[in-house]
C-alpha cells in the first residue's frame, strides 16, 4: 500500500531475507485452484522456480542458505550458479 506522498523511487527495496521469506511462505502453503470440476491443482511448482531464479540476484548467504534448504524440502535442489 502506498503512502501518502510515497512514490515508487522512496520505497526501499526488498531485503534477500524478505524476498526469501516471501518465497518460503507461498512454497509452503501454494494457492489452490479447481482445474476441472472436482479436480485441484496447486502452484507450489512456479513458485519453486521463481525462488530458484531468484537466488539468481541474491547476494546475503543467510538468504540464500534459507531459501536453498526451503526448495530442497519439495524437490531436489540444483546448485545453479
Amino acid at each position: 500500500m502506498e503512502m501518502p506522498g510515497e512514490s515508487e523511487q522512496e520505497r526501499p527495496a526488498a531485503t534477500d531475507m524478505e524476498v526469501a521469506l516471501f518465497y518460503a511462505t507461498h512454497i509452503d502453503n501454494p494457492c489452490v485452484a479447481e482445474v476441472e470440476p472436482g479436480k485441484f491443482a496447486n502452484i507450489r511448482d512456479f513458485y519453486l522456480r521463481e525462488a530458484e531464479r531468484a537466488l539468481l540476484t541474491m547476494k546475503e548467504p543467510s538468504a540464500r542458505r534459507f531459501l536453498e534448504l526451503k526448495i530442497g524440502e519439495y524437490g531436489e535442489y540444483k546448485d545453479i550458479e
